[in-house]
């Protein structure tokens, strides 16, 4: 499929695409990624997981989500997308060690 032609599946634009793939966007939207598995006709698992950021799919953990609260507030005055990667990183590094401790 062309690029042109999954952009316009996708609806998104072919730009962002190309972005994309080259790495120029780390953490697209869960709406966005959902929207070009469906025009790849895979799972939104299996792109994360080809594209290799499964960590964002990460659901809360409710013992995490009390520590980001208070964290939230040096975050304030960075830009939303911002805000949501770096959160995305703690809750995968907070996965990781918690995993480690089992």
């Amino acid at each position: 499929m062309s690029q042109e032609a999954l952009a316009s599946s996708a609806h998104v634009s072919s730009g962002y695409l190309s972005k994309l793939e080259r790495g120029v966007y780390k953490a697209p939207s869960a709406e966005v990624l959902g929207r070009i598995a469906t025009a790849l006709s895979v799972s939104a698992l299996e792109l994360y997981r080809a594209a290799g950021i499964e960590h964002l799919m990460i659901k809360p953990d409710p013992a995490l989500e009390p520590l980001l609260e208070k964290f939230a507030s040096k975050l304030g005055a960075l830009p939303k997308r911002d805000r949501e990667i770096i959160t995305a990183e703690l809750r995968q590094i907070y996965r990781l060690e918690t995993e480690d401790l089992r």
